[in-house]
């Protein structure tokens, strides 16, 4: 998948890299060329400390789901009551809580749907949670995150058939390598369950009869 993921994106890499270079053989555009270039390597700095952050999520809620026995329930509910502080400190740092601000991002006459909106992302966050703690529980942090990868390739599809994005030998190559992936590894889990299958199986023996004692 992580193949998949960069030749997906090396044809934007190789695109904006030739572009900033075309422009920086103008004097003028040095500093436009290093601020860009800056810009573009920070955006996949965070891309590579997002990963990082969410494998180390999925594997630390595994384990903790083994220690502590933990429900899906519980699992759910102490995951989000974990983040209300967070929100709620960002939300009170960063965002403008002032009559102003409320009245232009929550208009009178959309307000009420605004708010349902939320009430149902919020829901719709719960269920997601509630499934991740399941997903995790019953198969593993290794299926999960492929599971995870994998449900993006029939959004990318749909992107090319329906939406007009641009179908690429790239963007084509990324997707076909995707599910390729996804073969291997339901091969390789398949093949894993079949070995464990038969160590599990006891195997017959023929009972002898023996004279009885006397």
């Amino acid at each position: 998948m992580v193949v998949s993921s960069i030749i997906a994106a090396w044809a934007d890499i190789v695109s904006a890299i030739e572009n900033q270079l075309s422009l920086a053989n103008a004097p003028t555009s040095l500093e436009s060329f290093s601020a860009d270039v800056h810009v573009f390597n920070i955006g996949y700095l965070w891309m590579f400390f997002n990963c990082l952050a969410s494998a180390a999520y999925v594997l630390a809620m595994r384990k903790r789901i083994k220690v502590t026995g933990f429900s899906d329930w519980d699992s759910m509910f102490y995951n989000n009551l974990l983040c209300i502080p967070v929100l709620v400190a960002c939300s009170i740092l960063v965002e403008d809580w002032g009559s102003e601000s409320f009245a232009m991002n929550f208009p009178t006459d959309t307000r009420f749907l605004l708010l349902s909106a939320i009430a149902f992302s919020g829901a719709a966050a719960a269920g997601i949670s509630y499934t991740t703690a399941w997903c995790i529980r019953v198969t593993s942090s290794t299926t999960y995150s492929m599971v995870g990868a994998l449900n993006k390739l029939p959004v990318a599809v749909s992107g090319m058939l329906f939406f007009g994005d641009a179908v690429t030998p790239s963007s084509v190559s990324a997707v076909l390598v995707g599910f390729l992936s996804g073969l291997v590894y339901s091969m390789a889990k398949n093949k894993q369950k079949k070995m464990e299958d038969r160590k599990d199986v006891i195997p017959s023996t023929i009972h002898m009869s023996t004279p009885p004692s006397r």
